[in-house]
């Protein structure tokens, strides 16, 4: 990736995408040029537009993409009725999402791993993001199971699992100390891989 900075704006350029708007906005031009029989100022003008708005579009599509791999910007009800970003908890720590509900067997059964490893990794920030469940029902599970985070958010609409194309659960989110979605873990997990997982990517 290339940057540029002017100063008050700054634009990443991607060589890739640059050779492959290029090839195509030269490709338009050959035809051009062969259709138009030597109109060549014609030719190349439309070449020139080619690469543009090919460049744009796919420049677009990657970010798009890329909001999609970022901790959530949503603010999210936490148990005692109050909202907050999971930003904001985080502070810039490499964050682990775990989405759940408590009518999931797989869930309830990853939970004491995810509270353990909390106990343990104090530069790590750990959030349980219940999905389309009341803070009644949450807070009577958490109760009845014995759990206890230190962040248990609501994500009443199941907006993250809707953003990032998720349909089961459990599924556990890392987040380095940037915010980048740097894996996910559908299913349950072991203590043990677990602790490789952080390892690994924090």
């Amino acid at each position: 990736m290339i940057s540029i900075n002017l100063g008050f704006f700054a634009l990443s350029v991607s060589p890739v995408l640059i050779l492959i708007s290029v090839s195509i906005g030269l490709l338009v031009s050959l035809i051009g040029i062969i259709k138009n029989k030597g109109r060549l100022l014609r030719a190349l003008s439309s070449g020139g537009l080619t690469v543009i708005g090919i460049y744009g579009v796919f420049s677009l599509v990657i970010v798009l993409a890329r909001s999609h791999t970022g901790l959530p910007d949503s603010s999210f009800m936490q148990l005692d009725g109050e909202g907050v970003k999971i930003t904001d908890i985080s502070q810039q720590q490499p964050t682990v999402v775990n989405l759940w509900a408590s009518s999931c067997s797989p869930c309830l059964r990853l939970m004491p791993v995810l509270e353990q490893a909390e106990l343990r990794h104090s530069d790590v920030t750990f959030i349980s993001l219940n999905q389309r469940e009341s803070s009644e029902i949450v807070q009577q599970f958490l109760q009845r199971e014995g759990l206890k985070f230190k962040h248990v958010l609501l994500d009443s609409k199941g907006e993250i699992a809707t953003n990032k194309g998720l349909f089961s659960l459990p599924v556990t989110l890392f987040f380095d100390a940037n915010g980048e979605l740097v894996h996910s873990h559908a299913g349950e997990m072991s203590v043990t891989t677990l602790q490789q997982r952080i390892e690994q990517y924090f």
